[in-house]
């Protein structure tokens, strides 16, 4: 099988995690397939890092010892977030997510030995996380959080509900079509740690907002947030 070269990083230093500054490169020769880059192999994969495919999705199951954790501070308080990337090595281009992180509290909390993540390759885009993500996000709480009420951004931000693990919020408003709400879903009620926020499209601490437009007229918005495959869409229905 003809072989693609694939540009790596290698190191996996806080800066990099939090600024996504690329750092050394190395050229890796590796056949076309599905390959998982964290602290274990510094961001470098060979043939043991390859996922497999079953059921729809590509998958890899790891020791949850064999991660790294970078400590982050937060105004005070401190954070130990480890992260991993997907490389997708294909004949027509090569695809890499962002970093996507795994958090040790919710790792220590539920004993958790071994971390299985997963890959959706045609919901895959390049430097985000779409796609791409593990089972330890299932174990912790979500919210959705935006800008289409008084404190939906903070406390009344709605609270995600595992439905056969995907994760459902329900907004009740009076919306209009072409009505407009930017979002966040984040980690906890209080938005820590800050790395942890989906913004829809990568997992990051920067302020920037997703959007969604409304497509109808309706007073239900239900959200549905696939944290295996990070992957986010909406339902509109009116409700009597």
């Amino acid at each position: 099988m003809r072989k693609k070269y694939l540009y790596v990083l290698l190191g996996f230093s806080l800066l990099f995690v939090l600024s996504g500054c690329m750092m050394n490169i190395l050229d890796i020769t590796l056949d076309p397939g599905i390959y998982l880059g964290y602290s274990k192999n510094s961001n470098v994969p060979d043939l043991e890092d390859q996922l497999t495919y079953d059921e729809s999705l590509y998958k890899i199951t790891i020791n949850a010892s064999d991660l790294t954790y970078s400590e982050i501070d937060e105004d005070g308080t401190k954070y130990y977030l480890s992260y991993y990337k997907i490389f997708h090595v294909k004949d027509d281009g090569n695809v890499v997510s962002s970093s996507i992180p795994i958090w040790k509290d919710i790792v220590e909390a539920n004993n958790i030995e071994t971390i299985t993540i997963y890959v959706d390759t045609k919901k895959m885009k390049d430097g985000r996380a779409i796609g791409v993500g593990d089972d330890t996000k299932l174990l912790q709480d979500w919210y959705f959080a935006g800008n289409w009420g008084e404190k939906t951004w903070d406390e009344d931000a709605v609270k995600f509900q595992n439905e056969n693990n995907t994760l459902v919020a329900k907004v009740h408003k009076n919306f209009s079509e072409g009505d407009k709400i930017e979002y966040k879903i984040k980690p906890s009620e209080n938005w820590r740690p800050w790395s942890m926020i989906f913004h829809a499209e990568i997992y990051s601490r920067e302020p920037s907002n997703a959007e969604y437009t409304l497509k109808s007229d309706t007073n239900e918005l239900t959200v549905y947030f696939d944290p295996k495959i990070s992957y986010v869409w909406f339902e509109e229905s009116e409700v009597n």
